[in-house]
This record gives structure tokens, sequence and C-alpha cells, in this order.
């Protein structure tokens, strides 16, 4: 039996398990813009930064477009290292100010969403460590 097989498994069952919530929620941006630029996070993370205009909307769309490529990026496995800590770089502000539980908005959502997002956050950092493994497009490449 092959050793390394068990860990590219895990590595496949990580990126299979970890992208869906990065997908979902750029497609619902892409599909419905003003529901992002409703979300209480994203009207805390304006708030935060002293911005009393809404979100624009191109910054859903551009949003939403990241999170779609670049979790379909990890999921396939194509520059997995690079998408993740993208994914990473971009979630800490967001996680930062967009919620905010220190500040007493809506505390127990944004507690439960911060802390939320520090375990994606702790996922694609590993996943950034370790690369896509064996069954990813990145493996096939290196070959090629």
């Amino acid at each position: 039996m092959d050793t390394h097989m068990h860990p590219n498994l895990i590595l496949l069952l990580s990126r299979i398990l970890t992208t869906p919530i990065m997908l979902v929620y750029g497609l619902q941006k892409l599909m419905d813009a003003n529901a992002f630029i409703n979300n209480p996070a994203t009207l805390n993370m304006f708030a935060t930064l002293g911005y009393t205009a809404p979100a624009p909307i191109w910054l859903a769309y551009i949003n939403g477009l990241f999170q779609l490529f670049s979790s379909l990026l990890v999921l396939f496995g194509y520059k997995t290292k690079q998408a993740s800590y993208a994914i990473v770089l971009w979630l800490i502000p967001v996680t930062y100010f967009g919620h905010p539980f220190w500040s007493g908005v809506n505390a127990a959502f944004n507690e439960a969403q911060f802390y939320k997002n520090l375990a994606i956050i702790s996922a694609f950092l590993l996943i950034g460590l370790y690369g896509a493994g064996r069954y990813s497009l990145d493996s096939l490449t290196k070959g090629a």
C-alpha cells in the first residue's frame, strides 16, 4: 500500500470541505450584490473604517469573483498555495473589520462569525502550507 495515499486523501478531503463556504458566498454576491451591500458585516466594516456611504456595487462583484475563483483554484488544486494565502490575506481584514463583536454591535452574531472565520483562516493556512497533494491539478502540471 502506498504510504503517501492517506495524507493525499486528507489534503483532497480538506480542499473539498473547506472551499464550499467561499464558493457559496461568492456566488451569492454575484447573484445578489445588494445582499452584500446590506450585509451587517459589510455595514460594520464600512462604519468601522469611517465610511458613511454604502459599499459600491462593484465591490460586491469583485468580492464575489475573488471568492468564487480563488476557491475553485483551491478546490481543483491549481496554484493552491497562492490561492489559499490570497484567501487568508482577504479574510483577515474581513474578519477584523466585518465582525467586531467587541464593539457591542450585534455582538452574539459577530462573535460567532469572527471565530468561524478564524477557523476558516486556519484551514486555508494549512492548505497553503501543505499544498494540494497528489490528487490535484498542481500535481498533474508538475509532471508535464
